[in-house]
């Protein structure tokens, strides 16, 4: 089982160039702010401007808007942020980011990763998916947004909104594109999913790096450099309408016909 991106010459440049310039920005003004409040031990000093961007960022990004979750006010992010439980966790899902691998067909986790097994990590996962949905957030019952949370704070994985499952679907990867993902349990398929993304997109780019690094750095967007999650969060949003033949991301599963997230 395989994720890749193109080989077309160009293609990946083109892709990063093409997606909204203001959700770039907005990208990076919280992750700047997000790298200073993983960096250190949490407190209001850090949470109440990551908390502010986070809320603003989010509410651009439809939170509020369509029957989409409303931001929870900004105290109450900032509350959130400060506890030492929900910062540990993603801490420790920022720094796993480099550990996923996937070896002899199975999750793996490499030396020196902040997670004991890959059981640790998926429960980390969902339960902090859950835990942001709960704190940081009104009336969520979606992944979508607790999603972006993440790849905000973290850049660990891309965010399942439509535009994404999408881009998911049309690479090869069953199972994402319905109306609505729900708020996994722990251990369900839907669990399974998100959870087995991030080794993918870590597999796929230990063997690919220099060719997307290199892509990235003829973007108008050099920054994105390293930033793997948001990376394939742009190229998945940006294929959502194409077709396989014209895909930047495409999976390749075996014809054993197991489920490509059980692994």
């Amino acid at each position: 089982m395989v994720l890749s991106v193109s080989s077309t010459p160009g293609a990946i440049t083109a892709a990063v160039n093409s997606f909204s310039s203001s959700y770039h920005a907005d990208y990076f003004a919280v992750k700047g702010l997000a790298r200073a409040y993983l960096a250190s031990a949490p407190s209001v000093a850090t949470a109440s401007p990551l908390a502010g961007a986070l809320s603003r960022v989010l509410t651009r990004w439809g939170a509020g808007k369509r029957g989409a979750p409303s931001c929870q006010p900004v105290a109450a992010i900032t509350h959130a942020l400060s506890s030492a439980t929900f910062h540990r966790k993603l801490v420790d899902l920022e720094a796993s980011i480099s550990f996923l691998a996937i070896s002899g067909g199975r999750r793996a986790l490499n030396h020196g990763s902040p997670f004991a097994s890959v059981s640790a990590f998926d429960d980390c996962l969902i339960d902090t998916i859950n835990s942001t949905s709960a704190a940081l957030l009104i009336g969520n019952t979606n992944v979508t947004y607790p999603m972006k949370s993440l790849l905000l704070l973290t850049g660990l994985i891309p965010a399942f909104d439509s535009q994404v499952r999408g881009g998911l679907a049309v690479a090869g990867l069953s199972g994402v594109k319905k109306t609505r993902y729900l708020l996994p349990k722990k251990g369900s398929a839907d669990a399974q999913k998100i959870c087995a993304l991030p080794f993918y997109i870590s597999e796929c780019i230990s063997r690919l790096s220099p060719a997307i690094n290199s892509a990235i750095s003829a973007s108008s967007y050099p920054a994105l450099a390293g930033e793997h999650g948001r990376i394939f969060d742009v190229l998945l949003f940006v294929q959502n309408g194409l077709t396989p033949r014209t895909a930047v991301v495409t999976f390749t599963s075996p014809p054993s016909g197991t489920p490509w997230y059980a692994i």
